[in-house]
């Protein structure tokens, strides 16, 4: 089965974080989302596919740009998010939400545009999913993502993470462009990626905004460590180097503190891209 490891992953218990922290992501991926959905440029009564979409935040605003005539389909292997994605959709929204894989997935017709907020670096061939997208899609239809950047760049995970690891040591990490949230931040490899699969046309722009994480540094610390990328840090680690490692952690968030809540740094990339038109192939 295409991969297994991310279905089990995204019906465990990441996604009852992602489910029970629906708003704090919202909140923290606004901006990302807001300027995914500027560079995807959605018309009236197009079609659209959102892949990865998660808790539905993004196809529901889709949905609202592609107005009565157009339609959204929200795509993810998430039960869990889906069922909340389901329960947030306004009664008669042209938006109907798949359990399934972008990769192996089959529609009935072909979507103007595919756009995906951070929910298309999980696939284990990531050339056959994006050749996939590509059948799904219209001849001169778009796809358009944003997926972050190194995780080095990124503060929000990079300050929190820095200050623990000092303590707890570092833990094991995906080889580059395995699946996971930093598998396209190589901006020439994912170029390649797309090219491979038949898209055209890539532009890979950077864009960086604040990321409004919690309340409070013992808010964002509490939510950091039920996530996964904090249990990885501290699975089995002495609990007196996690205490430590929880008070660095703190002591580096106190300088992101405003009257806002905790805001640090998001670097992320925004990639676009299309099919030839048809008569770019030489058919009428």
């Amino acid at each position: 089965m295409a991969n297994s490891e991310m279905v089990n992953y995204w019906n465990g218990r990441p996604a009852e974080v992602w489910v029970t922290e629906a708003e704090r992501f919202d909140t923290m991926l606004a901006p990302f989302g807001r300027r995914l959905l500027e560079a995807a440029d959605l018309q009236p009564g197009e079609r659209a596919l959102d892949v990865g979409c998660g808790n539905g935040a993004v196809s529901l605003d889709a949905a609202r740009a592609v107005e009565r005539d157009g339609a959204v389909t929200g795509l993810d292997l998430s039960g869990p998010m889906l069922e909340l994605a389901r329960k947030r959709a306004p009664q008669h929204a042209q938006v109907a939400f798949v359990q399934g894989d972008a990769q192996t997935a089959s529609f009935d017709e072909p979507f103007d545009a595919v756009l995906s907020r951070f929910g298309i670096m999980f696939f284990d061939d990531p050339v056959a999913a994006f050749a996939n997208l590509a059948r799904a899609t219209r001849r001169g239809g778009r796809l358009c993502f944003v997926c972050w950047q190194e995780m080095l760049a990124n503060e929000w995970i990079a300050v929190p993470a820095m200050a623990m690891v000092a303590h707890v040591g570092i833990p094991d990490l995906p080889a580059p462009g395995a699946p996971g949230p930093f598998a396209l931040a190589d901006p020439e490899r994912t170029r390649g990626l797309l090219e491979s699969a038949g898209w055209s046309g890539v532009v890979i722009e950077p864009f960086n905004a604040g990321m409004r994480l919690g309340s409070d540094p013992e808010d964002v610390l509490d939510f950091m460590l039920s996530d996964e990328m904090g249990r990885r840090l501290t699975a089995g680690k002495d609990p007196e180097a996690v205490r430590a490692g929880s008070e660095a952690a703190l002591n580096a968030l106190r300088p992101y503190a405003t009257a806002e809540g905790v805001v640090l740094g998001g670097a992320a990339w925004i990639v676009s891209a299309r099919l030839p038109s048809a008569s770019a192939k030489g058919t009428s």
